[in-house]
């Protein structure tokens, strides 16, 4: 753990400015830092950093934060990462306070070291292996068979291993490795007599799987045909051979390309999602640099996540196969949680993306994968296709989309979608096509026991111009909520997000005189105003004289609005207390009423008297 004042220290001695600008190309702005958006791709700079707050926020996808947030996002690396990496460039001495846990640390960070290098010594066999060994011209042979280059080997680091029951363990042992940590990532398996050890991996085309970070952290293998010498296998070997999980390598969190492709898939905030290994290096190789493939598994919540980090937008390039089908149903509700949009190619009957990049190129590719449906539009033509032609089946399959439908946010995108599923299953009534939408929806809540409607989206309030002005000049000077009548202003706020906003304002500047924007923002991370919060901190517009001028104007103005408000209630009650014959309330009823018009009178009158 890291305490709150060195993570304080850290933020404030590292220039934001200067750390950030060795990203993205700043101008100044006002007392802004402006440039162009390092997480998406736009002309027109609207990425502003504001070096005296330590914040910065894109206007055009609301991405925001301090140096902490930045460097996590554009470097894909954890808030411990990159806390102790700006200690150490900022000369911020990271204290003990737990000897105990820190050696613990220590400990763990040496042992994770030194498997992360035997990885990297096996990675060097391997590659050394392709060069030298006789029997490597088979694997060779793959490689130029799938049309792969010598680049694109080396990139990847593509190599072979041996089909000798030991030869890497032999290898390990001279070197001064232990058998142990071999073990442990899966290099080499005990012998079943219990003296010595054995090669995971014999006579296969490796390619190694790094993680973000750029350390091999598994090996997938493919067999390969026999080599001369070698005896026939009783039965086929498996097609691929993967290292099992272990202290480096947990396969749901782990996607393949993805350190070869993070400056690629930054820059155009997009994933190309394959499933092999030949796959993703055969799409590198023609140009998709911002292709990945998950490790042999479904698509996870961890992957979803880790593409988010780097992307907004995955294309699914699966094979056409019945569990390429099931892999891209499986996957949409990770990337609707993950809030990732997503569409999918599909390849003709017996292609995998290798394949068709060999036969028809990568321009045909390209063209599909520019003009691929979005993953709604994918499972609606599909259940269409496959669904058989008679009312039951059709009605059955409407109401499997009808949860998929429901999670569609846009009113408009949802009722498109319900015209395209009423044409694909030849259905002229759309209303009909809702209600078995609802039916099937509906069956799903009770299944699930969900007591809502899976549709209904939490709205914020609507907020009034003037009173997100009055609460923007004081997050701009705010000293100025100590000043003559500002107390009023909570009570006038008609939002309660706003009120939370003036509050913490008004405790930071009581504690400290000045504003904390990463204490601010945590103390407001459920505030359904943040967003509008966090790109007013990346941008200063008023001097502390035009605030002042701002509230003299605006406060007298709310006040009477409020005012206009509340008096239509109080007719109201004074109607209904008559009616019921209280006479008494009634009568202090009207005095009230008649005090707040004259209070309205006055304030327009005179609307520059707090």
């Amino acid at each position: 753990m890291i305490s709150e004042d060195k993570i304080a220290e850290i933020r404030e001695r590292a220039p934001i400015a200067e750390i950030i600008g060795n990203y993205v190309v700043l101008k100044k702005s006002g007392q802004s830092l402006k440039g162009l958006c390092p997480f998406h791709n736009e002309k027109t700079p609207s990425f502003y950093v504001h070096p005296k707050r330590g914040f910065y926020h894109c206007f055009g996808c609301k991405a925001s934060g301090d140096v902490f947030s930045f460097l996590m996002h554009v470097e894909g690396k954890t808030f411990p990462e990159v806390a102790r990496d700006l200690a150490e460039q900022t000369g911020v001495q990271l204290p003990v306070y737990d000897p105990q846990r820190e050696a613990e640390h220590q400990r763990n960070k040496k042992h994770t070291e030194r498997l992360a290098s035997l990885m990297e010594k096996a990675t060097e066999f391997y590659c050394n292996q392709l060069r030298e060994h006789p029997d490597a011209a088979i694997a060779r042979a793959e490689i130029d068979a799938r049309g792969l280059s010598e680049e694109s080997a080396r990139t990847f680091r593509l190599g072979y291993a041996p089909h000798g029951w030991d030869v890497l363990a032999r290898y390990l042992e001279r070197s001064g490795a232990s058998p142990a940590d071999a073990e442990a990532v899966g290099l080499i398996v005990a012998r079943r007599s219990g003296r010595g050890h054995y090669d995971r991996f014999r006579h296969r085309l490796m390619f190694p799987v790094t993680d973000v970070h750029g350390r091999v952290v598994a090996f997938s293998g493919r067999a390969l045909e026999p080599a001369p010498a070698m005896e026939q296998p009783k039965e086929p070997p498996a097609k691929y051979l993967n290292s099992p999980e272990n202290a480096l390598y947990h396969k749901g969190e782990i996607l393949y390309g993805l350190h070869e492709g993070r400056v690629e898939i930054r820059r155009e905030s997009s994933v190309v999602l394959c499933e092999g290994n030949f796959d993703l290096v055969a799409l590198h190789q023609a140009g998709f640099g911002n292709a990945l493939a998950p490790m042999g598994t479904a698509f996870t919540d961890a992957h979803a996540k880790l593409i988010k980090r780097f992307a907004e937008k995955v294309t699914f390039l699966f094979d056409g196969d019945s569990a390429g089908r099931k892999a891209v149903r499986e996957a949409y509700g990770v990337l609707t949680k993950a809030a990732l949009a997503a569409h999918v190619v599909t390849l003709p009957p017996g292609s995998d993306p290798d394949s068709f990049l060999r036969e028809q190129g990568a321009d045909s590719l390209r063209t599909r994968i520019v003009s691929a449906p979005t993953i709604i539009e994918h499972l609606i033509d599909e259940a269409a296709d496959v669904t058989e032609p008679n009312p039951h089946a059709k009605a059955e399959a409407i109401a499997k989309l009808g949860p998929i439908l429901a999670k569609v946010e846009s009113p408009i995108e949802r009722g498109l979608y319900v015209e395209r599923l009423a044409r694909k299953f030849g259905i002229a009534d759309v209303g009909l096509v809702r209600r078995e939408l609802r039916r099937g929806l509906g069956r799903t809540q009770r299944s699930t026991s969900a007591p809502r409607d899976a549709v209904q989206q939490t709205i914020a309030p609507p907020v009034s111009e003037l009173q997100l002005k009055l609460i923007s000049v004081l997050i701009d000077q705010p000293t100025l909520v100590h000043e003559e009548g500002i107390e009023k202003l909570p009570q006038l706020l008609t939002s309660q997000d706003l009120r939370a906003i003036f509050d913490s304002i008004l405790r930071m500047v009581d504690r400290q005189g000045s504003l904390d924007v990463t204490a601010l923002l945590d103390e407001l991370k459920d505030n359904q105003l943040r967003p509008w919060l966090e790109a007013k901190l990346a941008v200063q517009q008023h001097s502390i004289d035009e605030a002042r001028e701002i509230l003299d104007d605006g406060l007298p103005l709310l006040e009477r609005k409020s005012i206009e408000r509340e008096l239509p209630r109080l007719q109201q009650r004074i109607v209904e207390a008559r009616r019921v014959g209280d006479d008494a309330l009634a009568a202090g009823l009207t005095r009230e009423f008649v005090e707040l018009t004259r209070s309205a009178h006055k304030l327009k009158a005179n609307p520059k008297q707090r």
